[in-house]
């Protein structure tokens, strides 16, 4: 009985999980399309970025297209059987692989998982976690957050508009 207990919970955990992946990755199709903001650093500085977003692979994947005052990268956001991952092409020239961390209230934050990701935060800088902030009624700009960990630490945020 407490095994079947255990596993109904975990399966009710699964699914609740992978509802809420499915959830958040229609919520961040919604962005698709040109932005542009100001990213403003913890650390005092600011400079321009550009966001653009596709749709690709029969609706599967998420790209997002960046250049942050000339620096361009690329992340890949996917579904995979029902769990969102985002993979994070940097211009530090590492690729952290970041998992759905919440998604509540229209705040959606992923965080880095280091070992997939094959990154050591006491060696290098990347990206940590990654936040996007969707107002349901707001559909013409979102606030973007980022963080850097590692040696290079800092906030990021812009408040992005959409390029009509």
């Amino acid at each position: 009985m407490k095994k079947s207990l255990i596993l109904l919970a975990f399966l009710t955990f699964a699914f609740v999980s992978g509802q809420n992946d499915t959830k958040t990755f229609q919520d961040l199709k919604q962005l698709e399309g040109k932005w542009v903001g100001t990213l403003n650093l913890s650390n005092g500085e600011s400079k321009p970025i550009n966001l653009h977003y596709s749709i690709r692979s029969n609706g599967s994947a998420l790209v997002e297209e960046s250049n942050e005052g000339g620096t361009e990268m690329m992340t890949i956001i996917n579904l995979h059987n029902d769990k969102i991952l985002s993979t994070h092409y940097c211009g530090a020239r590492n690729r952290p692989v970041a998992e759905l961390k919440s998604n509540k209230n229209g705040r959606i934050k992923f965080v880095t998982n280091q070992k997939r990701s094959g990154l050591d935060v006491n060696k290098e800088s990347f990206v940590g976690s990654w936040e996007f902030v969707i107002m349901p009624n707001e559909k013409d700009e979102f606030t973007y957050k980022y963080t850097s960990i590692g040696p290079y630490s800092f906030e990021a945020e812009a408040k992005m508009n959409r390029v009509k």
